[in-house]
């Protein structure tokens, strides 16, 4: 079950009938008046819901019809769509009610360019609104709201709904003798399966997404795939502990190898052994210098037994400012927003010693991020400890955010 997010509605004006007396209403004037109500539906919806589906809309594999058995005989290539309602990005509904003749319909082989026999290759089927007012009337003068189903090859854009997704070998589709089945453990399907775990469901929208990065290099393999996973479980507790903001599912790699993409990154982890290697990278250093300028929020970790002047001496090869401007989370009496938003904190949890903020900066002395995992110096820790810990997080996250977000504010680009 992976999160989406997506933008906020086009910064579009509305335009409404100017009603005055003696105005002729015709078909194009109804249909003015009609399309403002519907525009300003749309705006309210995607600034607080996000689309997906809403109920039904199941899959099951079936038999062809009996007029289509001699066409199809042999193969269990037809899909049923459960009846159900959607809502897409705009709020437009899409209601499959159990009268629609449509919901049972064949599973196309996907077209397929020059691929090797071993690649695997991905089947989306979705639904979509369709706004063609002309595909069905009844008595005349009503119309009924429709949507399309699609068999794609390509993920869904944004105005469509993921219902399931199967994954085949190009050997078996070029062969034909692939089977579509139902998954035997729904949480890891396999090749030719029904894959469920991807559906959207239609939600509250989150304030904004977080989106975080590393410095590691992907070649540091050991230390890289740890950090990953322990950021990685950082992001799943945000979704759920404080759904108010939502984390990308991805954690960007080598960030400053990257400059386009630092625009779109709220947060960047740093270890502390990597501080001396950025300052040789003259490149690297400016790019760091800029994004925290911007807005960026950077959090460096050193170890639980380093000195604050130790680090301060590698950090200031990187930013330029005095040893006093950094404030200490237990000399401080201020109600700085990470400590206080959204969980409140008093004290540091044990595996933590110390941490420093500076502009831009945060340095933390201790264990936080291998805490996210669930260990500290390969012992585990209880589940209080991991929920500390990952609360501890969250509020450096929203602190991120809230950052970044308001020197945006202040900036003519936004």
């Amino acid at each position: 079950m992976v999160n989406q997010f997506y933008p906020s509605p086009p910064i579009n004006p509305l335009h409404r009938l100017s009603v005055r007396d003696g105005l002729e209403v015709n078909a194009e004037r109804w249909q003015l008046a009609h399309q403002y109500h519907r525009h300003r539906q749309n705006i309210h919806y995607q600034s607080l819901n996000q689309p997906g589906i809403v109920s039904g809309l199941g899959i099951r594999i079936t038999e062809a019809p009996k007029e289509s058995q001699s066409r199809y005989k042999g193969k269990s290539h037809w899909l049923e769509i459960q009846p159900g309602i959607a809502i897409d990005i705009e709020g437009n509904p899409i209601v499959v009610d159990e009268n629609i003749n449509n919901r049972k319909f064949p599973f196309i082989s996907p077209k397929l360019s020059q691929q090797n026999f071993d690649e695997e290759i991905t089947v989306y089927l979705v639904v979509s609104y369709e706004d063609n007012q002309t595909l069905i009337q009844e008595e005349g003068w009503k119309e009924r709201e429709w949507f399309k189903f699609d068999q794609q090859v390509n993920p869904p854009t944004p105005e469509q709904v993921e219902l399931c997704r199967i994954k085949l070998r190009v050997e078996d589709i070029v062969l034909g003798r692939f089977e579509l089945k139902n998954p035997e453990d729904v949480f890891y399907p396999q090749l030719n399966e029904i894959d469920l775990r991807y559906r959207q469901q239609a939600k509250a929208r989150p304030q904004a997404l977080v989106n975080i990065a590393t410095t590691t290099p992907e070649s540091d393999n050991s230390f890289h795939q740890n950090t990953n996973k322990n950021l990685s479980y950082l992001m799943q507790s945000l979704n759920v502990i404080y759904p108010n903001l939502q984390g990308s599912a991805e954690v960007k790699e080598d960030i400053l190898a990257k400059p386009s993409e630092l625009i779109n990154t709220d947060f960047i982890y740093i270890p502390s052994w990597q501080i001396t290697n950025l300052n040789i990278m003259d490149f690297r250093k400016k790019a760091l210098d800029d994004y925290r300028k911007l807005g960026g929020m950077i959090l460096i970790e050193a170890n639980f037994g380093d000195t604050l002047e130790d680090m301060h001496s590698a950090i200031s090869q990187l930013f330029q400012f005095p040893i006093n401007s950094w404030r200490e989370w237990h000399n401080s009496s201020e109600p700085h927003p990470f400590k206080t938003q959204p969980f409140l904190f008093t004290a540091l949890p044990e595996y933590i010693r110390d941490i420093y903020y500076s502009e831009g900066i945060l340095l933390v002395f201790g264990n936080l991020s291998t805490a996210w995992g669930g260990k500290v110096e390969q012992s585990s820790l209880s589940r209080n400890d991991i929920r500390t810990a990952q609360e501890l997080g969250i509020n450096i996250l929203s602190f991120a955010w809230e950052r970044r977000n308001m020197k945006r504010l202040l900036s003519s680009d936004i």
